[in-house]
Order: C-alpha cells, then structure tokens, then sequence
C-alpha cells in the first residue's frame, strides 16, 4: 500500500451538484484502496474551501490529494498552495474536471454520474505514481540589452533606465533615432517629427544606466532568460567620441562626396559626415567605403581641418561581451521597393518611393523642404499610388495610407495638384479618419482603382503616366509629374539576422512572431526575448511606443535585483538507457532546451528554458524522452482507468 488519498469533491453550487449526486460519489470513492476519505464541499475555490482542503489533508493519514471540480486551468495552482499550507508537496495533486467535462455537457443525471465516476477514478489511480517534484529558482543578470537604437528602442531602454537596470542600446548605423529623424511631420496629427524625437535622444545621451552602442551589431547569443550572454561587434568611427564636437569643420573639407543613405540617394554626403543635426552620438564617423585615406590614398584634409584633432586613423574595430538577463529586439521596420519595371521605380525619372518623397518634405532634407523634381523643376501634378508593391508582400501594413495623406496636405500646402490612386482606403481611428477629410476638403482627389497589381507607370511624352483598372475593370491613364509609390512595411536591416541569432520563430515576411499576439503580445517565441515597434509587424508610432513599454516592463518586471527567478518544474528529461542520439529532440524543441553534448555522448534538458511543452517526448522514437508529471506510466493509468469505467 502506498501513501494514502484524501478525495475531495465541489458540488460547485447546481453547476455539479445540479445533475452529479456528489453525496453518492464520495460514499463509492470513499472504501477503495489507499483513500484515506472523501468528502464533499459546496464550493471549494472559496477560501473556506482551500482552507477545509488545507485542515483536512493536516488532520488526516493522508499525503496525496484528488480535487474533483471544474477547470484546472483556473483554480489547480490554488488548491497546490492549499496543499502546501498542509505541508505536503504541490504536485502529489491531481484534478478531475467534472464540471466543463461532465456536468456541463452530460445532461443525464444516471450518464454523468457514471462518467464522473471514471473520470475521479483515473485521478486516483494516477495521483498514485505522482512524484513530489522540487520547484527550482535561478541567480539572474538584470541588465538589459536592446537591439535597435530607432524610437522604439529608445523608448524601451529609457524605461529599463528608469527602472534601475543597466541598459546596452545596440545599434547598427552610427546614429540613434530610426527612421523618425527623416520625416518632417508625423500622421495622422501632423505633429512636428523632430520635436518628437529630439528630446528622446537627449534622455538617452544624458541616461547614465543606457550605454549607446552604435555601429555595432550582435553577432552572437547564448544562454536563456536571465542569462543571456552576448557578442557585439563594434566598428570603428574613426573619430574620436570625446574629443568630437559636431562642429562640421572636417565635412567641408573633405574632397570626397557619395550618395546620401539619409536623403535616401536624391543628395550628397561626404566621406566624413555628421547624418543630421542633434544626432546621437553627435559626432563625425567615418565611411571607409568612400574614405580615400582609408583605401591607401595620401589624404589628411579632415585631420588638418579639425580643431579637436578628433581624427584617429589608427582606431580598430572592437568585440564587445555582455552579461544581460533579457533581450528587447527593436530592429525596425523599412519601407518595401517594389520589384521589376511595372511601376517604373529606377526606370521612370520621377518615380520616387514614399521614404524618398518623405525627405523631399523634409526641412532638414536635400531641397531643403521645397518639393522639387530630380532636375530641380518643381511639380504641378502628384499622383500617390496606395497599394504598390501589394501583390509582392501579400499584405496591408494598415497605415501607409495616412502617410500619404499626409504627404498630400503637404503637397497641397505647396500648391501642387494631388491625386491618390487607392484600392483599399484604411484610416484606422478618429485621426486618420479626421486626416482624411482634411486632404479632401484642401483639394486631394481619391480615386478608386481596381486590382493594384494591374497598375503601371511608364514614361509618357509629358513625363509619367500611370495607368490603372478603374473598379469596372477599364483602363484609365493618368498623367504626372511625380509619382510616389505608398509601399507597406518590410522587416527591418539585421532582422533576419537577429532572428536566426535568437532563433526566433518568424512569419511568412520575416518579422519575428509573438508568443501570443493578444495574451503575450510583446514577449518572442523565446523566452526572455520581447518585440518592441515595427520589429514584430508594421505599426505607428503611437502602437510602437505602446509595444515599447510594453517590452520593457516585461523584461524588468520578471527580473528583479536580488530576487531569483522561478523555472518551470514540469520539465522533460532524457533516459540515457534509451536515447538512441537521433537528436528528434534536439530539432524538435520550439524553446531550444535540448541540446547534444559530443564530449559526454548524452542529450541534455536545460531545465531553464525547457516548458515542458512535451514536443521532445511525443518525437522521440525510442521512448527515452520523458516528461515530469507527465509520464508514460501515470498516463497509461489515468486512460486505462478511464476506458474501464
């Protein structure tokens, strides 16, 4: 005989009580072997409830419990504390749902009496090969480390900051800020852009707990939530941070001038540049692609020209290693260029993407915020085109449209005649919707196409003309001056590259998934890793600041100074007997907790990020992967007992 069985059973007011007699149950389940008792209670999720369990089960011989009652999604982890307050082990606890299972659904008094019977039966009999399982805590790093230093990277570090952790923001380019330095306004408001963002990147410059990494780019990470351990590549600026001021004196002596990535290819920039005014870190940096001096050429002009003598040729790339307890990815997002010569972007002149034509309208752009063709003539007809490049990606990102609409106001604030080719119109909310009806009511005309995917722009004798299926499926030609091609979203530079890094699980565009897009919105596929901004999908700049915090407080939320970090008990183990080393296991793992050991010729669990999800146990051929609580045995003895009642 083994340890004996107290049985409890919740006639849970008349949704149990109604059509199982309970009273009968417990006399039946009561003189079986190794039941110590069975008694039944009126309710027993109510405190007095727990608080019976917790008495009864001290009072009495037994040291293994059955609860039979509703859902053990809702209240199992209440009765396992009741457990513990009787100083007995949580998981020598079984449940028997006779509520959703039996009762709700078994209307038949005679029926659901039988069937609840068979069902606390097979808990008996399982709670018999129950293990007392050890719950387990880990020391954790709480320090912080964010990939992608655009606005919703800054969020998620200020934040972190604020909560006292130690924040590495890692960036690939050689400025913070995103792509929010390169607009002039922000839709649907209209808010001034670099109000927005200049004050952003203060905080972070002046934060002592975020250390701004730029240029930089993770090449490696290892461990699991609370600790992670990370490779970071650093290159050298070239320029020396503290002695830089910003001041310009070497950029207007450089001889060398290249397309500007800033103005998205319409300006120049030179070898040496500063990207934009007030950017951090506000200092010069160095292309070596362009840089002369550094292909091996005689050129000391930015070096003579500084009066800092910030120039340092001899600066060498740099490998950084951290120590952080969780992962905020903010990699962005970037805007898609639609492929092949149907709408004539690179082969038509006055086609321009919607970043290109942001920066036309930009004060800090190369026209200086006068919109101005390639020749430097300027427009008297704007045709946006929504939906361009749809068919390639497959999908809306839901506001690109307010963008245009945007782009449009400002067009019409030039004098210019603009016209939208849209398929689908999406304004989300009041501002959008308010957005649109200011285009409208300043001149904007909306016209209706067909199929977006049958919409081309080719060059005309008068310059662009697009032509488009109108909804009754008839070609129509639009003549232009200038045409801007309203793209979606498409994940941002590095993110495929973070991703296979984190092996994050990724949709079909290539953004990293979330756990759960409504209960864990903000958390990855892995544990410790969350999604901030564009990174997880396209997005505003309101929702990516939401996603922000929402990152950041999940990640410092769950690691606390001080305080260890509970792991999943539950968790799955190798049979060294039986592993066969086929390594099902190993490529099975969504969460990455089985690995191969080659020096000891074995397959270990880590028990930190293992979930017991059970994945390695139903794909392991030879039985040797075996879940805690969740063995062959005691299931095999709960269905057995159920098919004999």
């Amino acid at each position: 005989m083994g340890d004996k069985i107290g049985v409890f059973i919740c006639s849970c007011g008349d949704n149990i009580g109604g059509v199982v007699d309970v009273e009968a149950m417990a006399d039946h389940l009561g003189v079986l072997p190794d039941v110590d008792f069975a008694v039944c209670h009126g309710l027993l999720c109510a405190p007095d409830g727990k608080a019976f369990l917790a008495e009864r089960m001290r009072e009495s011989g037994a040291r293994r419990a059955v609860v039979a009652a509703c859902s053990p999604k809702d209240h199992e982890a209440g009765f396992q504390r009741a457990l513990e307050e009787a100083g007995i082990n949580r998981y020598l606890l079984q449940m028997a749902n006779i509520r959703e299972h039996c009762s709700w659904v078994t209307p038949d008094p005679g029926e659901a009496f039988g069937k609840a019977l068979a069902m606390v039966n097979a808990a008996i009999s399982r709670v018999r090969l129950h293990e007392a399982l050890e719950r387990k805590e880990i020391d954790v790093h709480t320090d912080v480390l964010v990939i992608g230093g655009g606005l919703a990277g800054i969020e998620a570090a200020l934040l972190a900051a604020e909560a006292g952790r130690t924040v590495y923001l890692v960036e690939r380019s050689p400025t913070l800020g995103g792509m929010v330095p390169e607009l002039e306004e922000v839709a649907p408001n209209m808010e001034c852009a670099p109000c927005m963002i200049s004050p952003r990147l203060s905080a972070v410059e002046e934060e002592p707990r975020v250390q701004v990494l730029t240029d930089s780019r993770v090449t490696r990470v290892l461990g699991y939530f609370g600790n992670f351990q990370v490779e970071v590549e650093r290159r050298a600026r070239l320029v020396d941070e503290e002695m830089c001021i910003g001041c310009d004196e070497c950029i207007e002596a450089c001889p060398v001038s290249v397309p500007s990535p800033f103005h998205r290819g319409l300006g120049e920039r030179k070898a040496i540049d500063v990207p934009f005014p007030g950017c951090v870190p506000n200092c010069a940096v160095v292309d070596r692609a362009a840089c002369i001096r550094v292909k091996g050429e005689s050129c000391e002009a930015c070096i003579e020209a500084c009066p800092m003598e910030a120039m340092d040729f001899d600066q060498e790339d740099e490998v950084l290693h951290l120590e952080v307890g969780s992962v905020v990815v903010a990699t962005g997002a970037r805007a898609h260029e639609p492929t092949g010569e149907r709408l004539g972007l690179g082969t038509v002149p006055e086609v321009y993407t919607l970043a290109q034509a942001e920066r036309l309208f930009s004060s800090n752009g190369p026209t200086g915020g006068q919109l101005q063709r390639r020749d430097g003539s300027e427009p008297s007809r704007v045709v946006l085109v929504h939906c361009a490049g749809r068919d390639e990606l497959g999908y809306c990102s839901g506001f690109c449209c307010s963008t245009a609409m945007k782009l449009g106001v400002l067009a019409r604030k030039a004098g210019v005649e603009v016209i939208h080719l849209h398929t689908d119109l999406v304004a989300p909310g009041s501002g959008a919707a308010s957005l649109r009806d200011k285009a409208s009511a300043e001149g904007s005309r909306f016209v209706a196409t067909g199929d977006p995917a049958r919409t081309a722009v080719t060059t005309g004798p008068q310059g662009p003309e697009v032509r488009y299926l109108d909804p009754a499926g008839h070609e129509q030609v639009v003549q232009a001056d200038m045409v801007v091609l309203v793209t979606g979203l498409v994940p941002g530079e590095g993110t495929e590259e973070i991703a296979r890094i984190l092996d994050l699980s990724t949709d079909p565009a290539g953004f990293p998934t979330r756990d759960h897009p409504i209960l864990r919105p903000a958390a990855a596929s892995v544990e410790g890793v969350f999604l901030a901004g564009t990174a997880a999908g396209p997005a505003d700049i309101a929702t990516s600041i939401a996603t922000a915090h929402a990152a950041a407080g999940q990640s410092v939320g769950r690691l606390q100074p001080g305080r260890k970090l509970a792991v999943e008990t539950l968790t799955a183990h190798a049979v060294d007997e039986l592993c066969s080393k086929c390594l099902f296991c190993v490529s099975t793992c969504p969460y990455q907790a089985c690995r191969y050991d080659a020096e000891a010729d074995r397959v270990e669990v880590n028990e930190v990020l293992c979930h017991g999800c059970g994945a390695c146990v139903a794909a392991c051929p030879s039985g040797a992967a075996e879940a805690r609580h969740f063995t062959d045995d005691q299931l095999s003895n709960e269905i057995s007992e159920v098919l004999r009642g």
